[in-house]
């Protein structure tokens, strides 16, 4: 499983989902290299908002990919670095039909609306994911440093851009 420690109810994101109207790219600089991700905020609004958010605070810059499963995902933004803990609070679920292709990047779970600071992204397909966790952005730059990355590799840094389009999730039919 995908799993973040569980936490108390988050406060409000700073402006709502309003945070993540103009947030397109977020670049997560690493030892590896740097990935870029589209986000989604007509898809996940609120989470993108607090990724946004956390991302702003500098948050994740530090912090490991503290699992790699080659042929899975590559997940961080666990600040104990050991897959549990997140930012002090956990936030509901958000449902869409955005399918786990290559590249999708979720939101980690202890299980229903246990969503933190721990984002994965998917390294191959994952289907069996698909309306189980919030999807709330895609690789667009930078798949083949997720393919390199190792366990402990540290983000240095994770920048917000603003203004640019974003792509449209894949919308597959689940099943």
């Amino acid at each position: 499983t995908l799993e973040a420690a569980p936490r108390a109810s988050p406060p409000a994101p700073r402006t709502g989902p309003d945070l993540a109207l103009d947030a397109r790219v977020a670049r997560l600089t690493t030892d590896r290299g740097t990935i870029v991700i589209e986000l989604w905020p007509d898809v996940a609004p609120t989470t993108v908002a607090r990724f946004v958010e956390l991302a702003d605070a500098g948050t994740f810059d530090g912090l490991t990919f503290h699992r790699v499963v080659p042929g899975f995902v590559a997940q961080g933004g666990a600040p104990r670095g050991d897959g549990y803990g997140g930012p002090g609070w956990s936030q509901r679920c958000e449902d869409s039909r955005a399918t786990y292709e290559r590249g999708t990047v979720g939101m980690a779970l202890a299980g229903r609306d246990t969503g933190g600071s721990q984002f994965f992204v998917a390294i191959t397909p994952q289907p069996h994911l698909d309306a189980r966790y919030t999807a709330f952005g895609r690789v667009s730059e930078g798949m083949e440093v997720v393919d390199r990355l190792l366990r402990g590799d540290v983000i240095r840094s994770v920048r917000v851009e603003r203004g640019r389009a974003a792509s449209e999730p894949s919308l597959r039919p689940p099943g």
